[in-house]
């Protein structure tokens, strides 16, 4: 118990000297937290759940929904703005009067503080785009949230796509070509097929590029594709090699939506310092385990209070959840990954060894909610899943294939072509 005690003090002193410290305001082209007290980001179609933040080019009604928290006791006046950039998220040379009609800019003020919770924290929600603030061109767009108009004074960024459609994308999804691979990854062929007859692609080799993603997972994207073959108006992607992603295996999850009765991957909850904790229940690697098919989110986080009849964001506490992976130490560093850790190798998700169990242990702040996680191996080549939760071509997996043409007048990149297809369509 003196152990426990020591570890808990450990992690819960670790997180909040990250909260107060960890102020970076240096603009970055990603999905990305500028301060350390924000958490719970969520940024989606509201129509489309767990999709991509893609509009349609020209959409009348507000159609993304962006929402987070910040662990504080007062509230900040925030607005939001957007960058325009090319495929590859570099900043266009285009003025914000050409891409963006109104103001330029929004206020978020839907702002609801919380209640009833033990901790204090500010939710935040705005809807987009607006009157006020309105994307004139397709392409992939930067927000930002900053305070009190200052632009400088960044508090989050997320990557948004704007789609002006001149055609279908066809996605398929197959095993590994590759013979080495072939039970362990997955392969994204697609053809774009133009369909509007009079846009005008003249250099379509080197003007046409392609984005594949798993899971919306910008950090495992395979950018910059180009196509292979041309048939008239069809654009072929069928690259031997170059498009393969790890198949992985179907995400763990745990369900902490309400804290008073049983839930699926809890083994028991107490208050401790005036916080609430949940120890989830031990987990093992699955490296040597045949593959298991269940339903997943894809490494997403349903963000729901059970105990309160309206669900109510403000309404919804926060808790150290214990994580705990019975393994070998290895060299490499181990993280929790998923949308929990906002799709990055976050140093406050990294796991650290407890020799006296023989287990691996993290203490993570997170709010109520169904979560999905997996745990990753931090390498030169990336965050390998594969050695504690195994690799499988046959696994369930989400593909996103974004087609972007070079504009023959203006120097940006539009979005002509979306595709989403799933590794067992059946399912």
């Amino acid at each position: 118990m003196k152990l426990i005690s020591r570890l808990t003090c450990l992690f819960i002193s670790t997180f909040f000297l990250y909260l107060q410290g960890t102020t970076d305001s240096s603009i970055r082209y990603a999905n990305a937290v500028y301060e350390g007290d924000v958490r719970s980001i969520v940024f989606e179609n509201k129509s489309s759940g767990f999709n991509l933040p893609l509009i349609a080019l020209g959409g009348k009604e507000s159609a993304l929904k962006l929402s987070f928290d910040q662990l504080t006791e007062e509230r900040d006046y925030y607005q939001v703005t957007l960058i325009h950039c090319d495929a590859l998220w570099k900043p266009t040379a285009i003025s914000k009067t050409q891409y963006l009609n109104g103001m330029g800019f929004q206020e978020i003020d839907n702002v609801q503080f919380s209640s009833g919770t033990l901790t204090n924290f500010v939710h935040y929600e705005v809807e987009l785009p607006s009157q006020d603030m309105k994307p004139k061109l397709s392409g992939n767009y930067l927000l930002l949230v900053y305070r009190n108009y200052d632009t400088e004074d960044i508090i989050l960024s997320r990557r948004m796509m704007v789609l002006e459609s001149k055609g279908n994308v066809q996605v398929q999804v197959n095993r590994s070509s590759q013979v080495e691979f072939r039970d362990k990854q997955q392969q994204v062929n697609f053809i774009f097929n133009k369909t509007a007859s009079s846009y005008f692609m003249p250099n379509p080799h080197h003007d046409l590029t392609a984005v594949v993603m798993q899971n919306n997972d910008w950090m495992s994207s395979i950018t910059n594709l180009k196509p292979q073959f041309i048939k008239g108006n069809s654009f072929q992607y069928q690259q031997m090699i170059g498009t393969q992603f790890w198949g992985n295996n179907e995400f763990r999850f745990f369900d902490i939506r309400s804290l008073q009765s049983a839930a699926a991957g809890v083994k028991k909850r107490e208050n401790i310092g005036g916080q609430k904790h949940i120890w989830l229940i031990t987990d093992r690697s699955r490296l040597n385990d045949a593959y298991a098919n269940w339903k997943d989110y894809n490494g997403r986080v349903y963000y729901d209070n059970r105990d309160m009849p309206s669900g109510l964001p403000r309404g919804s506490d926060y808790c150290f959840v214990h994580f705990s992976l019975i393994a070998d130490e290895r060299e490499e560093p181990v993280y929790v990954y998923g949308q929990l850790s906002d799709w990055k190798v976050d140093e406050n998700f990294k796991m650290y060894y407890n020799e006296d169990r023989g287990q691996y242990e993290a203490i993570i702040l997170l709010k109520q909610g169904f979560y999905n996680y997996m745990y990753g191996v931090k390498t030169e080549q990336g965050l390998m899943f594969e050695p504690f939760e195994a690799s499988h071509a046959v696994a369930e997996n989400n593909y996103a294939v974004l087609i972007y043409h070079r504009n023959q007048m203006l120097p940006y990149d539009q979005l002509i072509g979306y595709g989403l297809s799933n590794s067992q369509p059946n399912r």
